[in-house]
């Protein structure tokens, strides 16, 4: 008698993005770039670390008085300390009031799934959340499988090339009362003061409850402080928000998953509370979380030679963005490649849209072997020296090849 399995209704998973990279793996041509890399690249091409970490990696590595016991569920304090500061700052209101708290999680995803199991069972009036299409597929479908109803919005304007953050404000003007708004990479959110007050005022009439994501302090501006300036603002008004805070990228650690929830509350009492169900729902998914990430950066933190040597070497990589974003741009116009490319010099970040549409990516792909995704979203990082006159002349022939100006084809969904 044959044996029934238990897994014959399981059908094979969607594709996510990392399809795109499996299939430059499987590409033959010596020719063929990936210019998808979620970490920083250095100009040979390797994953960028930053020159302090590999420092600190020798000497926890040789200290004799390190012992590797489990850490306690909430984590490592002084990393927790440390993390918060760095946020926050180190005189914030919060923090100063014992109102500011957070636990050490496994990177951003884990700080996203305590987040919103927390929201799905204490926030019992939330049942919506708005999140930016660049996040979805990381931790939209964290909400999505908790049973919220996830919506996309984007800053991409694809008809004027930029991007315009205004549309933040349109999503919180339309968005549902007691809904979640999870705003990322708020160094990239260049609002003026007086649409923050207006965007501050909406959610606050809306109870609409802010869940932030600072995938990469420092990377954004080059300025650890302005790439969060603006938590201090919500601090101020009163709000209480999650925050997942990850130091993964911007000290050049991505396998080691270093991240942290952050929790602001009205007062102490609350802040206990909450990091009490937080505390036990790390116990369900982790138990304890790894800590060579967590030792690298408090080290870096809690020495002022070493915290400036890394501040530094952020400046050094945003200064390099800067810079290839100007060349790839020349470039473009002494090739008289037909369009307005000062969309790239206009985005701040390791990532930014190239603005180009479905049929000059496939182009790009199948012609010249630069693998991109569908959004023409590109890493910066990636371009360097040795390829940006290849990268440069095969997008110039992708626009001529449609015969058309650029325009961007990326879907932005209706609220």
């Amino acid at each position: 008698m044959p044996t029934l399995s238990v897994f014959t209704d399981v059908p094979l998973a969607r594709k996510l993005e990392g399809s795109l990279l499996k299939s430059y793996k499987q590409d033959e041509d010596p020719k063929k770039m990936f210019l998808a890399y979620r970490v920083c690249m250095t100009d040979e091409g390797h994953p960028w670390i930053s020159p302090v970490v590999n420092k600190l990696r020798l000497q926890i590595a040789q200290d004799p008085s390190l012992n590797y016991e489990y850490m306690p569920a909430m984590g490592m304090k002084s990393f927790i300390h440390a993390s918060l500061e760095l946020l926050l700052g180190k005189h914030s209101e919060a923090i100063v009031e014992n109102r500011a708290g957070g636990l050490h999680t496994v990177g951003s995803t884990g700080a996203f799934q305590l987040g919103a199991r927390f929201l799905r069972t204490w926030y019992r009036d939330a049942r919506t959340i708005y999140i930016t299409s660049l996040q979805k597929e990381l931790h939209g479908f964290i909400f999505q499988d908790m049973g919220f109803m996830v919506y996309e919005y984007s800053f991409w304007d694809p008809k004027k090339l930029c991007i315009d953050h205004s549309m933040l404000l349109n999503v919180v003007e339309q968005a549902s009362p007691s809904s979640v708004l999870v705003i990322g990479s708020i160094g990239e959110c260049n609002l003026t003061q007086s649409q923050w007050a207006k965007l501050m005022s909406t959610m606050k009439s809306k109870q609409i409850f802010p869940f932030f994501d600072i995938p990469n302090q420092g990377l954004s501006t080059g300025d650890l402080d302005e790439d969060t300036r603006i938590l201090q603002s919500f601090v101020s008004q009163g709000f209480e928000f999650f925050c997942s805070q990850s130091l993964s990228k911007n000290f050049g650690i991505y396998d080691e998953g270093v991240g942290i929830l952050v929790v602001v509350a009205l007062n102490n009492q609350h802040l206990l509370c909450v990091l009490s169900q937080l505390k036990n729902y790390t116990q369900a998914l982790w138990l304890t979380p790894p800590t060579t990430g967590a030792r690298i950066v408090t080290s870096i933190l809690s020495n002022p030679a070493l915290h400036a040597e890394w501040k530094y070497s952020l400046k050094e990589v945003v200064e390099n963005i800067m810079l290839i974003k100007e060349k790839v741009k020349e470039k473009l116009r002494l090739l008289g490649t037909p369009g307005n490319w000062n969309h790239i010099t206009a985005q701040t970040g390791t990532h930014s849209y190239l603005g180009l549409n479905f049929q000059q990516v496939e182009y790009l792909v199948k012609k010249k072997h630069i693998y991109i995704p569908k959004n023409s979203l590109i890493n910066f990082t990636c371009i360097n020296a040795n390829n940006i006159d290849y990268i440069t002349q095969s997008i110039n022939e992708a626009v001529l090849s449609t015969r058309g100006p650029v325009k961007c084809l990326q879907k932005i969904n209706d609220l």
